[in-house]
């Protein structure tokens, strides 16, 4: 495994992940579904992480990441080659959770993948290596806008499927491999957990910014949408935020090193909180490709930042374990339940208004994360946990 396979990994993987994930809002929206059922789709998208991600990072332990990845590979592009033929609400209910079991591991993977291998080569960084996925998803974004305004946006799903394929040469495993990548995937035992309590704490802000974040990682398109934007305008709000976190990812490790991981976290939030802001009171589209700019900020510095926050929080040698809290409880629990309950709110308030109440919502998780750094600076430090 060199740097190049893992940044072509990245690059083709997240192109088709935003072939699809760009556009399945506005997909299931053409095909009749209401707010309360996008809300529940998408709450069953986010809700299979926890299983998923635990189920296979288990499996990859004794498999080794790469051939994991080629089964999972294989088997989400069969799903996602189909998914455009499945219409009917209640079979998307059967029919989303069994698809995101296979498909939800892939990022978690690649991103052990670039964790171990920049551990082994410090010439890399994670930050550095996962630059490279929002460049895919980036072009992606770009040219899917430009397409789908002159064909058929049921063909996300085929062209998904096909790049998923194009990955398997780079993780492609032979016999005489030298390197095992494994995840060391390691579950942290409930009583251990509850006697970390700065960790149990950043694990409910994880889950409460999961939610609060909701309405930005999962809705922007029928937020673009329903300011009349079209999928053109779509595609390059997704591409400007992609674009965005390009440099961030490099300038968030290196402000780690200079202000810390909590630093960086609370302006990310902060970030975050100013963006919604913009979206919910000038709902235009055109500035609103603007604040798509500030991704780079509220993501990318969330990202490197709770990572390295939680590296510190958890025991040495479980920085896979650090990883699986992140895809579990920000991206799973927070995100299933925000897409929840955004679901009821698009049919009752429409979107513009959901960015004004969450905006709310996100400034106070940036209060209670100020006052929860403050709270244990005294403890982690005396315990040598977090400097």
């Amino acid at each position: 495994m060199t740097a190049n396979k893992i940044k072509a990994i990245y690059v083709i993987m997240y192109m088709a992940f935003a072939f699809w994930r760009v556009f399945y809002n506005i997909y299931l929206d053409k095909i009749g579904l209401n707010g309360v059922e996008i809300g529940t789709i998408n709450a069953l998208f986010q809700g299979t992480i926890v299983v998923a991600v635990t189920f296979w990072g288990i499996l990859a332990d004794k498999q080794g990441i790469r051939p994991t990845m080629r089964y999972l590979l294989i088997i989400s592009a069969i799903g996602l080659f189909f998914l455009g033929n499945v219409h009917l609400f209640w079979i998307l209910l059967f029919y989303m959770p069994i698809l995101t079991f296979f498909y939800h591991p892939l990022g978690h993977l690649t991103d052990a993948l670039a964790v171990q291998y920049s551990q082994s080569d410090t010439n890399h960084s994670y930050g550095s290596l996962r630059f490279w996925g929002s460049l895919g998803w980036a072009i992606s974004a770009i040219i899917g806008g430009y397409f789908f305004t002159k064909i058929d946006i049921k063909y996300v799903f085929p062209l998904s499927a096909i790049l998923l394929l194009f990955v398997i040469p780079f993780v492609y495993t032979t016999k005489k491999r030298k390197t095992i990548y494994r995840p060391h995937f390691q579950s942290m035992p409930i009583k251990e957990l509850l006697k970390n309590k700065p960790l149990l704490i950043f694990i409910c802000i994880l889950t409460f910014y999961g939610i609060a974040c909701s309405p930005v990682n999962s809705y922007l398109n029928l937020y673009f949408k329903e300011l009349n934007a079209s999928n053109s305008t779509i595609g390059m709000a997704y591409a400007i935020q992609a674009f965005s976190e390009l440099p961030f990812f490099i300038i968030g490790n290196r402000l780690l090193v200079k202000l810390g991981a909590k630093k960086v976290i609370s302006i990310s939030i902060i970030a975050m909180v100013v963006r919604m802001v913009l979206y919910g009171f000038i709902p235009n589209p055109h500035v609103a490709l603007f604040v798509c700019l500030i991704q780079g900020i509220s993501f990318s510095f969330f990202l490197v930042g709770a990572v390295e926050y939680l590296y510190q929080l958890v025991p040495p040698g479980r920085h896979a374990t650090a990883q699986s809290i992140i895809w579990s409880t920000f991206f799973g629990v927070g995100q299933t339940i925000g897409n929840f309950i955004i679901g009821f709110f698009k049919d009752a308030i429409g979107l513009v208004h959901v960015m004004q109440l969450f905006s709310l919502i996100t400034l106070i998780c940036y209060i209670l994360t100020g006052i929860y750094f403050i709270k244990v600076k005294r403890k982690l430090v005396s315990d040598n946990t977090v400097e």
